[in-house]
């Protein structure tokens, strides 16, 4: 059997269908397969082709005899009969506001991937949002080109309603719409997706601990409460009062808002990260490109200039920042988020390859030697907090002087405090917002049971 007919159609037959999911054997024959693919990928050797042609044939063999039990003992209850290389793809709907994307968002964007061969996202209108929770700090283009850029998205629809139909999901061609286990519910107390799971046609993935919208917003205000003191809106009683009363946790006190990164709840696994990983090296003949940044809270403004940077060379390196480091040259409560949940963002990105872990503010030769980089890059709106003072030590100075050095105009002056001002112009909606998702979220908490990861 060709190696590229069992890619395309054995391997993702065996990885998609949602009753493989839970059997075991057809998960580790899919396993073998992949494995299979990955260690001869780049060989030349007709050995090993061959080699491969017998075990994937063996594999495929396995796979059709435990697929015929399946077809047969369905047909008795007159259930769809299944081929391998004969179906319909797996299309899955799910949807969001996508205002901040965050590592939960793009872990739901993974996970329903998995459900299916092709994955719909979409994108809450901004004036179904408004009407549902109010002002956004991102609209509608902002957030569908956040979610255009995930590696795991393969179709997006702007401006869809708050609460999916199965009208909605019908018009395009959906066969199942996923959604977290935190369900939102109506005012009858009845599930939103009630009539869709009635239908059969809903799939239910694991929120994402640690790491919530809401949550970004509450590190948000208090990296704001300095531009609360130094601006001519200044706090006033009624505004203290409002978020002494309404903090959760004394999360949003104005006396607990302290100087120094947002500690983060956010639990990282190695299977997680490995599953959010590329598992891909620059090839020798490969350009490699780096660019490295803080990269805290995704926006339009990252995402143009890692696209841009990715097209000047065939494999990008991504460097991220530690927290101290960020803290260090921007202060305040800086970073956002913690550097856990940047490289995760960054990882779900189509355009970077691969990302640097901590990666040392000043770009030194034997980094440039060890990851054999071709050229460096900038965008225009650099990692510094003020570019036109002079620096002690030029971050890119041997890049620079090496004539590898590259700097990207920035199409969208965006950054941390720009997105803090925005909520400071809506304070009241987002600090009542706050408080009254946080309660939710805290209910979710209280009564969630385990739900394992896709």
């Amino acid at each position: 059997m060709e190696n590229n007919l069992l890619s395309n159609e054995m391997l993702k037959f065996l990885k998609t269908y949602n009753y493989i999911k839970n059997n075991d054997i057809l998960r580790s024959l899919s396993e073998k397969v992949e494995n299979l693919e990955i260690s001869l990928a780049n060989s030349n050797d007709e050995d090993k082709k061959t080699c491969f042609k017998i075990i994937s044939g063996i594999i495929e063999s396995e796979a059709n005899d435990i697929l015929s039990l399946y077809n047969k003992s369905n047909s008795i209850n007159n259930s769809i009969i299944i081929s391998p290389t004969k179906r319909k793809p797996i299309r899955i709907y799910m949807d969001g506001v996508f205002d901040i994307i965050h590592s939960g968002h793009f872990n739901a964007i993974r996970q329903s991937k998995k459900l299916g061969d092709i994955l719909v996202v979409g994108v809450n209108s901004d004036e179904e949002v408004q009407k549902v929770k109010g002002p956004l700090i991102m609209d509608g283009k902002e957030r569908a080109a956040l979610v255009s850029a995930c590696k795991w998205v393969d179709e997006v629809i702007e401006d869809t309603p708050y609460t999916p139909t199965i009208e909605l999901l019908d018009k395009y061609n959906i066969d199942f719409c996923a959604h977290g286990d935190d369900m939102p519910l109506n005012i009858e107390g009845e599930s939103c997706y009630s009539k869709i799971e009635k239908a059969g046609r809903l799939k239910i993935f694991k929120r994402t601990e640690g790491i919530s919208t809401t949550d970004i917003i509450g590190r948000l205000l208090m990296v704001s409460k300095e531009y609360y003191l130094k601006s001519s809106m200044q706090l006033n009683q009624s505004d203290t009062e409002f978020i002494s009363a309404n903090s959760i946790g004394n999360k949003l006190t104005m006396e607990n808002f302290e100087l120094g990164p947002v500690m983060s709840k956010f639990l990282t696994t190695g299977w997680r990260l490995a599953e959010f990983c590329n598992n891909r090296h620059p090839k020798p003949s490969d350009k490699v490109v780096f660019i490295d940044g803080a990269f805290d809270v995704l926006h339009i403004g990252h995402i143009e200039t890692l696209k841009q940077a990715r097209q000047m060379g065939d494999f990008l390196y991504v460097g991220v920042h530690d927290d101290k480091t960020i803290n260090e040259h921007r202060g305040k409560n800086f970073p956002i988020l913690s550097l856990q949940e940047r490289v995760f963002n960054l990882l779900a990105i189509r355009y970077v390859d691969d990302v640097i872990i901590a990666s040392p503010w000043v770009i030194n030769a034997d980094m440039i030697t060890n990851l054999k980089i071709d050229l460096v890059v900038e965008g225009t709106t650099t990692k510094m907090n003020n570019p036109s003072e002079k620096l002690e030590v030029d971050p890119y100075k041997i890049p620079k002087e090496l004539g590898i050095f590259r700097q990207i105009e920035s199409k969208f002056a965006l950054n941390p405090e720009i997105l803090a001002k925005k909520l400071l112009d809506r304070r009241e909606h987002f600090l009542q917002k706050y408080s009254n998702k946080n309660k939710k979220e805290q209910e979710y908490y209280d009564s969630k049971k385990f739900v394992e990861e896709i």
